[in-house]
């Protein structure tokens, strides 16, 4: 109170604080009026346009910092902007007609520049590969692994590559002349027998790759069992998981039937992987292709995956064909829905564990179209 007995004076306040929006709402109002100067302006446009453009900001500032920082960056650049912009649909097409400067462009190869000829014919397109070559993958490289694998039999018609044989006796490696050209033979400790085909960089710094081998030799993080409501070891995958893990396994699954109960359509759940180079393997139901919106089932299916992984923190998921076996769908149709579904899910999700996805094939059908669909997907 005053001394004259009046009330004291507030304190002004303008109109952004008002509105509780950082953006200046009176400067808004101005550039309405300069522009729109024969129409009458609401008071609620200029409080409505601040609010627009400062989500709009605030959703770009997050987006490119992300890129930043995967590209160990601590300062946002123009070209982190334009990967932000281009890899999210609704700013895409809101921005469709901007000019970024100094942003670059995205990094992307025709698919026909990436065919390879090593003793055989290597077409890219849709009927890729008409034939593969077998004894000469396209890149071999070892796949760094987080603990030793006990190295399992290879046939030798397989064509796989394969560490130096060792002496019964002396457990130390035979002699040879000369310096062997495998990666693996090198590192003791890599996967046996996994062949890296093909590999494909994603804007946020995620390595997709396509890999010939058997799944239970893969050493990553997690393996994915496509399975049913019942955990049930079907299929190629379940079998081999049956046969490397054992009964220590097979009791891990019953405690996950008891604990967790029948698995929903397109869910997930995890348990310890045991004789496995895996800590983990995650179990999907995933759909049938005779199902209603059998594909967008799979793309959940697969999202669902990837949530799960992000929930343990896992850094490397091992993948195999889903869909393409029991399920029923085409292979082409199952690994473009699956390719899309975890590009989306990494240009969606604010931050993510996951830094490597192996898909995990073995027949050269599958391959070469897994090979074909990741040259075409946008990095």
């Amino acid at each position: 109170m005053s001394a004259r007995g009046g009330k004291k004076r507030q304190k002004a306040m303008s109109k952004s604080q008002r509105a509780n929006v950082t953006f200046p709402v009176g400067r808004m109002h101005r550039y309405l009026k300069i522009g729109t100067h024969r129409l009458r302006i609401g008071v609620g446009s200029p409080v409505y346009m601040a609010a627009v453009i400062e989500y709009l900001t605030a959703e770009v500032l997050e987006l490119a910092g992300n890129a930043a920082r995967d590209n160990r960056k601590g300062r946002i650049t123009p070209r982190h902007i334009l990967l932000a912009v281009a890899n999210d649909e609704e700013l895409h097409l809101l921005l469709k007609n901007v000019t970024i400067a100094s942003g670059g462009v995205l990094p992307k190869i025709h698919p026909e520049l990436l065919a390879k000829k090593k003793g055989g014919k290597f077409v890219m397109g849709n009927n890729m590969p008409l034939t593969v070559p077998y004894k000469k993958p396209i890149a071999t490289k070892p796949i760094s692994p987080h603990k030793k694998p006990s190295p399992p039999a290879i046939p030798a018609s397989s064509g796989l590559r394969t560490k130096k044989a060792t002496s019964p006796t002396t457990g130390k490696p035979g002699k040879g002349k000369g310096k062997t050209k495998d990666n693996t033979a090198n590192n003791s400790t890599a996967g046996t027998g996994v062949t890296i085909l093909s590999e494909k960089k994603l804007f946020l710094g995620q390595k997709l790759m396509v890999v010939q081998g058997d799944i239970t030799n893969i050493t990553a993080d997690a393996l994915v069992h496509p399975t049913n409501a019942h955990l049930a070891m079907m299929g190629e995958v379940g079998q081999a998981l049956e046969k490397r893990g054992g009964k220590e396994f097979l009791q891990e699954i019953q405690d996950l039937r008891a604990n967790h109960g029948p698995l929903d359509p397109t869910t997930a759940a995890v348990c310890g992987g045991y004789n496995f180079p895996a800590k983990w393997v995650i179990h999907v139901n995933g759909p049938t292709s005779n199902e209603v919106d059998a594909t967008d089932k799979l793309d959940k299916t697969v999202k669902n995956c990837l949530t799960l992984a992000d929930q343990k923190n896992l850094k490397s998921l091992a993948l195999p064909a889903i869909g393409s076996g029991r399920a029923g769908f085409p292979k082409q149709q199952a690994a473009q829905t699956i390719l899309k579904a975890i590009s989306n899910y990494f240009v969606n999700v604010m931050s993510s564990s996951l830094k490597q996805i192996y898909f995990v094939l073995f027949d050269m059908e599958s391959i070469g179209i897994y090979t074909a669909e990741l040259a075409k997907l946008d990095s």
